[in-house]
């Protein structure tokens, strides 16, 4: 149902986080939907344009796209976020979606709005078919690795802030993927996709502990926090801080706890070398304490390239780096020409510091992260949290409402490692699905138990197990999809420049790199 004209990793690593089932060339016989990902040539633009005006669909930007439509004239321009305007399905459950890139204004976008004040996206009939045109280029925003300091929106004194992904993929590939179901809609199609989270919850739930300098009693407090909530926590040892309480760590692991490394020294290098170095010194370490690691967690959820060959090095199985990703469905980062062998687990990076030095009350912390729990709920997606110990032990109470309310409203639990493995499984899947006429069907290589498929049409949506089998569409038991989250246009001021947040984030750079030489 879905092809993608060129082969391209970003691309596909994008449409394999979605779990979409798609092929890859530029032929267009039988194609319904059209991802161009890359300006075609001459003979095949005329062929494209011919295929729109019969009835075919199209997703590109706007420089791509012009390509196609010869009448199309995109203006190059810095393109630093596109938003939500009005309620177009395009945005359901997307927030700020933060592109940082040359962008491409389009004359007759007519959906969403742009920084700079145009609307973003253009989606329009052409002849008997349809085309939604993006404002940039996904590949090139895909690419980008930068990050800096963001404020996240809340209803808080000041927004928190922290230093993250400059570009918020997970918006990006939201966007994408509201894109590719109004397209089916259009030709009657339902949108199927791999479940994100095992099994048939919709959402999934896990807490993640930075142990950073945390003294013992802090540890302890928190492992008390977890038996109160009954639930096992992903802890990310600071082995360099640390090292006196592996035993703790090694009792906690015998209780089912998720043991992982942080470090052995806190901080991260920007070249290879000290960084192999710094966490083989963790890893082993925690080996001979009887908790090999698999997992890891870099300080200050910082990330590059240079780490990241590192982690490959050491075999660890997955990591998570907000500087990377942050609220996203897990991918393998694109290293040079590759994939990365190590997948990254994004989680929320706004931790209850951050909130304290926003000046947030309890009630307004809490509400906080009831918002964020909603809306990966709303999206169908896990949910993942994480803090330290020193404001775990302090917020005890509050955490253990805000943890018990994520497991209720995500339906499941889980641990880091745990999902990062099902994740795996998941990519491993190898299915396909096709629709003719009111029959759906599915087919995979072998029955894969704890993965799902997900089916939606007309804002409704059913879970089937991903086994290969034939389905009525019209006999399935539909259930209405959960309502989207409105998108607050107050979100907006969190992208008003700043020099006060900057100054801050300067300051809070220095504290974190003498942090960083504590060890």
């Amino acid at each position: 149902m879905i092809t993608l004209w060129s082969e391209n990793l970003c691309w596909q690593e994008l449409l394999k986080q979605e779990g979409i089932s798609f092929d890859v060339g530029t032929r267009l016989a039988g194609r319904e939907v059209i991802i161009l990902n890359e300006k075609p040539g001459a003979l095949h633009a005329h062929r494209l344009w011919q295929h729109i005006e019969s009835g075919g669909r199209l997703l590109a930007g706007g420089r791509s796209a012009a390509a196609v439509w010869q009448e199309l004239r995109p203006t190059s321009a810095r393109l630093r976020w596109i938003a939500p305007g009005g309620d177009s399905s395009l945005f359901r459950n997307v927030g700020i979606v933060d592109t940082e890139t040359t962008g491409s204004l389009l004359l007759e976008a007519n959906v969403g709005v742009t920084d700079s004040g145009p609307k973003a996206v253009q989606a329009t009939p052409a002849g008997k078919g349809y085309l939604v045109l993006l404002p940039f280029e996904v590949t090139q925003v895909l690419t980008a690795v930068a990050s800096g300091v963001k404020q996240f929106p809340a209803k808080t004194p000041r927004f928190p802030f922290d230093k993250v992904a400059s570009c918020s993929r997970g918006e990006v590939r939201r966007l994408v993927a509201n894109c590719l179901r109004l397209l089916l809609e259009g030709k009657g199609l339902p949108y199927v996709h791999l479940a994100s989270v095992p099994g048939r919850s919709g959402s999934t739930f896990a807490f993640r502990v930075d142990t950073d300098f945390g003294p013992r009693r802090d540890l302890e407090a928190v492992a008390r926090l977890a038996e109160r909530v009954g639930m096992k926590f992903s802890w990310f040892v600071n082995v360099g801080a640390h090292k006196a309480h592996l035993d703790l760590f090694a009792d906690l692991a015998r209780q089912g706890h998720d043991i992982q490394l942080h470090c052995q020294r806190h901080t991260v290098y920007p070249d290879y070398k000290r960084n192999l170095e710094n966490f083989r010194l963790g890893k082993e370490a925690m080996a001979a304490a009887g908790i090999p690691p698999v997992g890891v967690v870099a300080p200050f959820g910082e990330w590059n390239p240079n780490l990241n060959r590192a982690f490959e090095t050491l075999g660890f199985e997955y990591s998570s780096e907000f500087c990377l990703a942050y609220d996203d469905l897990p991918f393998r980062p694109v290293v040079g020409e590759r994939l990365s062998q190590v997948l990254q687990v994004p989680v929320h990076p706004i931790c209850l510091g951050r909130l304290v030095a926003a000046r947030a009350s309890e009630k307004q912390m809490a509400a906080y992260y009831r918002s964020v729990i909603d809306l990966q709920a709303a999206r169908q997606e896990p949910c993942f949290l994480y803090d330290h110990p020193e404001r775990i032990a302090q917020y005890g109470d509050l955490l253990a409402d805000v943890i018990e309310y994520g497991k209720k409203r995500c339906g499941s639990v889980t641990t880091m490692t745990e999902y990062a493995r099902w994740w795996q499984e998941r990519e491993r899947c190898k299915w396909g699905a096709t629709v003719s006429g009111k029959t759906l069907q599915l087919t995979t290589r072998k029955d894969y138990s704890n993965i799902s498929v997900g089916v939606e049409q007309d804002k409704r949506s059913v879970t089937l197990p991903a086994v290969s089998s034939e389905y009525n569409l019209s006999e399935l038991k539909w259930r209405p999809m959960p309502e989207p989250i409105p998108f607050d246009p107050n979100a907006l001021l969190a992208r008003k420049p700043s020099l006060l947040l900057q100054a801050k984030s300067l300051h809070r750079q220095v504290r974190k790199n003498l942090q960083g030489h504590r060890g």
